[in-house]
C-alpha cells in the first residue's frame, strides 16, 4: 500500500488527523529500531493499536512502538501534549503512563531513552 493510502487508512480508522510531526517520524523511523525501541511502520499501526486496544483504554493516543519487554510506546496523535510515554501492555491506562520524552523529535534524536 502506498504511504499516502496507508496514512489515509490510519486516519480513517482513528477518526482524526495524525500530527505532521508524528507522521514524519513514523515515515522516517517506522519499521526500524532505535536503541531498545521498535517503532512501527505506518502499515502496522492499525493492527498494533487494535491488538492493544489503544483507542479503548487510551483515547487520543497511538501506540507507535514497543520496547520488546512488554511496554508500549505512545504519543498523542495530535501531539498535544507532545510528550512520549511508555505504559505496560497489561495496563493500558493514562494513569499508568510514564513520560520518557518531552517531545517526539528530541526523544528520537536522543536515541529513544526509556528512563
Amino acid at each position: 500500500m502506498h504511504s499516502d493510502d496507508s496514512w489515509a487508512a490510519v486516519e480513517h480508522w482513528f477518526g482524526a488527523p495524525i500530527a505532521t510531526q508524528l507522521r514524519e517520524a513514523i515515515a522516517r523511523h517506522g519499521g526500524g529500531e532505535i536503541g531498545a525501541v521498535r517503532l512501527y511502520a505506518v502499515d502496522e499501526l492499525i493492527e498494533r493499536n487494535q491488538c492493544y486496544e489503544t483507542q479503548v483504554y487510551c483515547p487520543g493516543y497511538l501506540t507507535v512502538g514497543d520496547d520488546g519487554g512488554g511496554r508500549a510506546i505512545l504519543a498523542h496523535a495530535g501531539l498535544a501534549p507532545p510528550t512520549v510515554f511508555v505504559v505496560g501492555h497489561g495496563s493500558m491506562s493514562e494513569d499508568d503512563f510514564v513520560a520518557v520524552g518531552d517531545d517526539l523529535a528530541g526523544w528520537l534524536h536522543a536515541g529513544c531513552p526509556l528512563d
